[in-house]
């Protein structure tokens, strides 16, 4: 691709706004001398399932602890900048419903829950678990980067609640994530490209915190991808060009980018990236590690056995732990290695005592557990084959 630039002395300036209604760019492009940047300005977008656009990835659910008053749950969510106001959020059950359906959002920031603000959900059970989840919209302030004028971003998000019937002094947080980005689309040099920028830390402004992504129209699907997904602080491919990020504007509304070279190619660099490529070629015949999913079950056969436990805590919504069900517990060498333990998979949603007794934090965790309930050892993170294997393998 062949872009408006003239060595480093060249200026590129892209200016580009998303029109929410219609979907339509308004582009000015001009070059004119001094050191290459690129300006984008981006809007707030929701997930428009009709349209098909969705961001497919999201970061681990934050917590918010909640505060039993009478006839519900509070607490506050604090997004956007240091002096904003903070959004009530209170949950409620419906007269003769037996699990929470009713969240409030204080969605104007005045501390005064009205019957506007109001969502409802029907619970659903879930592996036993009773879930109540909201999704909606909230406004977080911010200053326009062009005249520094008051303005708001729409921000998505999804709330989930989780009750177990079974348990009666369960942890009293509601659960959130955020469901939408910043986005804008331009024409660099006859080339249609898509800049998305979205948090990976759920603070409600921008910074080299979160992420990014760039893509080429004929491959815009790529933008909304996690594969796609980059930390802002790296690069990202147009093609065959790498472009970085030099600012970064809180409000999220505004990109000033750099073309940059990585010093490889986009397909040298994509092979070093690919972690999984060692873990692949590992060794098969068609073995996994074999795991029992009843913790106390398992627990009595290492007893009686006199051996140690190897247990794997994860969730359903954990894509490390699914990457090393598929690439790690299925290679020879690490199938043998666990054959002197009693292995065991945890669920930490379904199980949070036992999330309690061994400190997990995150997912996955391994811990070498001894017959008396001791920790030997623990890993956290996804382990590749050779990691794994060395886990396993070593005495202590």
């Amino acid at each position: 691709m062949t872009v408006c630039r003239h060595a480093t002395e060249s200026r590129i300036k892209i200016l580009f706004v998303l029109s929410l209604s219609a979907g339509i760019c308004f582009l000015a492009l001009g070059c004119s001398d001094g050191s290459a940047d690129l300006e984008v300005i981006l809007s707030a977008q929701a997930p428009d399932t009709a349209a098909g656009r969705s961001l497919r990835w999201s970061p681990k659910g934050e917590q918010l602890n909640l505060l039993a008053e009478t006839g519900g749950l509070t607490t506050n969510l604090r997004l956007g900048p240091d002096g904003a106001d903070p959004i009530q959020l209170r949950l409620e059950r419906s007269e003769g419903q037996a699990f929470y359906d009713r969240l409030f959002v204080d969605y104007d920031r005045d501390g005064i829950l009205e019957d506007d603000e109001l969502i409802q959900t029907d619970p659903s059970e879930v592996r036993g678990r009773m879930w109540s989840s909201f999704e909606t919209i909230v406004d977080v302030p911010a200053a326009d980067p062009i005249d520094g004028h008051e303005v708001s971003n729409a921000y998505a998000l999804s709330f989930w609640f989780v009750e177990d019937p079974d348990v009666s002094d369960d942890e009293l947080v509601i659960r959130f994530s955020r469901r939408g980005w910043m986005e804008g689309h331009a024409r660099i040099d006859g080339v249609e490209a898509g800049v998305l920028l979205t948090e990976s830390a759920m603070d409600g402004f921008f910074d080299t915190n979160d992420s990014w992504a760039l893509a080429s129209s004929d491959s815009s699907a790529n933008v909304y991808s996690h594969q796609h997904a980059r930390p802002a602080e790296r690069h990202a491919w147009l093609l065959e060009n790498a472009y970085r990020i030099r600012e970064i504007h809180p409000s999220g509304r505004k990109l000033v980018l750099e073309p940059h070279d990585p010093g490889v190619t986009r397909a040298e660099e994509a092979a070093m990236d690919d972690h999984l490529a060692e873990d692949r070629r590992a060794a098969r015949t068609g073995k996994t590690v074999a795991f029992f999913h009843e913790f106390e079950e398992a627990e009595t056969l290492a007893r009686e056995d006199g051996k140690s436990l190897f247990v794997d805590f994860e969730t359903e919504w954990c894509g490390p732990c699914h990457v090393m069900d598929e690439w790690v517990y299925t290679a020879d060498v690490v199938v043998d290695a666990s054959s002197t333990y009693v292995s065991v998979k945890v669920d930490g949603d379904e199980r949070p005592d036992l999330k309690e007794r061994f400190l997990v934090e995150g997912y996955p965790t391994m811990l070498i557990v001894d017959v008396d309930g001791t920790v030997l050892r623990r890993a956290a993170g996804y382990q590749s084959v050779a990691e794994m294997t060395e886990f396993l393998t070593e005495r202590r």
